[in-house]
């Protein structure tokens, strides 16, 4: 039987994924653990294992395209198998009878069930009546802008309590969305084309029934589509015959696109600064003994593991301890939930150059000691900058560290990565004139920036939490605690 194969979640905070390219064609056998498609999110790209065995019948996300988690994308099933029109669909919440008898159905296609969207409506409402319907405001608003009816759904939320969360709007509205797409292929000259494909369409013009479909059943996708349309046709402009000018001497401009991972991680940082009322706290800290600690350590693990132990791995165990003491930064928001996690996962931001950035997640760093977590950083930021990590590699972190201090940057205001709640930005270390015992003193002194979101915290625990990991650095002793 065939079965609707759906893009997984991969991470807390992943919403949408980018098909890079399927690595298998409609027909061809795949085996459950072979890559099926390179995938990309707002952190990393990963080739994507299938979850089944069989042949692919179906592809409904073509390459490029942005799908939600847990949306349907392929169908696997048996050699031969037929698909009909509406497999690919995610199922409405209720499916009422079938509505077919009256419409003409598409040639040599099984009769289709289609939601009655009113009836369904009217049976959840009538059996959620008496039950308090919890909506989180991002689900709210969301709601609002899709003309959902957020009743529709009393029941079947996915958060804590049954909340109705965001997710559950988007995949209601697809639900009934497709329900209308199949009522009008059947309704209509039992034409089948996805959605997508229906828009594509509508934007060009194109008269679907002129388009063949590369489907399974002759089946019309986006990519029919655009091969079908013609090419505009441009009229040449003649142009001085004129040597061309280099950028360098003329001034010329180069225009940049945002696309792939630069513009995943420029749609979040959007998202984080519009949703999270950032704030930033500057401290700066006397490296004097941690530096200290580091060159009496560095050869003993150097010999041991074969790698250096860097002031990065030594904030990072410090900032475990801090998030230890001080759960309310050590924790995740979404809407006007806030979850205080036990164990401290940090993600340590890696540049790629113009490509972005991304963000391992070194875990349990906590019960870690400065080996481990030097091995860990070393072994994820390699891996990182060759797109080798695991979707659960760079998800599930409670807390971020971002390092600017090798540009010689003393401070600056980090953004939060959401779901996060704090994230800390480290700055140079530099031999600076200070007063110590009344009297001027050249001390390594470290800038430290916390940005914290408001809405999870106030100032005073945020500095408590800053003022302690300073006082770690500053008495390195306190790690053996």
């Amino acid at each position: 039987m065939a079965k609707t194969i759906k893009m997984p979640v991969l991470g807390n905070s992943v919403e949408e994924v980018r098909i890079v390219q399927w690595f298998k064609k409609v027909g061809d056998t795949v085996a459950s653990g072979e890559p099926l498609a390179e995938v990309e999110t707002d952190k990393t790209s990963m080739e994507w294992e299938s979850p089944e065995s069989g042949v692919l019948l179906q592809i409904l996300a073509e390459a490029d395209s942005y799908v939600k988690v847990e949306a349907p994308v392929a169908v696997m099933g048996a050699a031969g198998e037929t698909v009909t029109v509406g497999n690919d669909l995610p199922a409405a919440p209720v499916v009422a009878e079938a509505i077919v008898a009256s419409a003409p159905n598409p040639v040599n296609s099984a009769p289709i069930p289609v939601v009655n969207v009113e009836k369904a409506g009217a049976e959840i409402v009538s059996t959620a009546s008496s039950t308090a319907l919890l909506v989180s405001p991002r689900a709210q608003r969301m709601a609002e802008e899709l003309g959902v009816d957020t009743r529709l759904l009393a029941g079947r939320g996915t958060g804590p309590k049954g909340r109705i969360q965001e997710k559950d709007i988007l995949e209601f509205h697809a639900a009934l969305a497709g329900a209308e797409v199949i009522a009008g292929e059947i309704a209509g000259r039992g034409l089948k084309a996805s959605p997508l494909a229906r828009a594509v369409a509508a934007d060009t013009g194109m008269d679907l029934s002129t388009v063949s479909g590369s489907g399974t059943g002759g089946r019309i996708f986006a990519g029919d589509v655009r091969a079908a349309t013609p090419e505009p046709v441009t009229q040449a402009i003649p142009t001085p015959q004129s040597p061309p000018l280099s950028s360098a001497t003329a001034g010329g401009t180069k225009t940049v696109t945002l696309t792939g991972l630069r513009k995943r991680v420029a749609d979040n940082l959007l998202k984080s600064v519009r949703n999270a009322p950032h704030v930033t706290l500057n401290a700066s800290v006397d490296m004097t003994e941690a530096m200290r600690l580091r060159s009496e350590i560095l050869p003993a693990i150097e010999k041991a593991t074969g790698v250096r132990v860097s002031p990065t791995d030594i904030i990072v165990k410090a900032c475990s301890l801090a998030l230890h003491e001080h759960p309310g930064v050590n924790a995740h928001i979404d809407g006007d939930t806030i979850t205080l996690f036990e164990d401290v996962h940090i993600g340590l931001a890696v540049s790629l150059g113009e490509e972005g950035l991304i963000v391992p997640i070194i875990r349990d760093v906590l019960r870690k000691g400065l080996s481990t977590i030097a091995a860990d950083r070393a072994d994820l930021a390699a891996r990182a900058r060759i797109g080798k990590l695991a979707s659960s590699e760079v998800s599930g972190g409670t807390f971020t560290v971002t390092n600017l201090g090798n540009y010689g940057i003393d401070s600056f205001n980090p953004i939060i990565a959401p779901p996060q709640v704090a994230i800390l930005g480290i700055g140079s270390i530099s031999d600076t004139i200070v007063a110590r015992e009344g009297a001027a003193v050249v001390r390594p002194m470290m800038g430290l920036s916390l940005s914290f979101d408001h809405r999870a915290m106030d100032g005073a625990p945020a500095a408590a939490f800053l003022a302690r990991i300073r006082e770690i650095l500053e008495k390195p002793y306190l790690l053996l605690l």
